[in-house]
């Protein structure tokens, strides 16, 4: 049985309760990291100014408290490996569908293209 390291579940605490019981539940069969749920103003504008995200502060579901969002990344992380990405994207889809929670993935983003974002509908 996998689980998060206590770095990844840190993370994952500041996120809405479905989020957390969705990727806890996906933790146990799959190895992966959480590498960002709530993020605040100064955070939020890193990633808007290095083309990571799209929005500015208070425009991220990242933003809200407790956070509607999550970025979750296969282990061992290679960013390159697109695969990997989109099977853990799957796993996390349908455990969702099987929990009833209303997700959405960042894949699935018109001008960006997010495999590791997943935010509450």
């Amino acid at each position: 049985m996998n689980k998060l390291s206590t770095l990844s579940q840190a993370k994952l605490n500041t996120c809405h309760s479905d989020l957390i019981l969705l990727i806890n539940e996906v933790a146990k069969t799959e190895k992966c990291a959480v590498i960002c749920g709530h993020r605040g103003k100064a955070e939020q504008e890193q990633a808007y100014n290095s083309g990571t995200s799209k929005a500015r502060w208070g425009q991220s579901k990242h933003n809200q408290k407790p956070s509607m969002a999550v970025d979750v990344v296969p282990l061992p992380l290679n960013w390159d490996d697109i695969v990997s990405f989109e099977r853990l994207g799957k796993i996390i889809m349908e455990k969702a569908k099987e929990l009833n929670i209303n997700l959405k993935w960042g894949r699935d983003f018109r001008k960006l293209k997010d495999y590791p974002h997943f935010e509450l509908a």
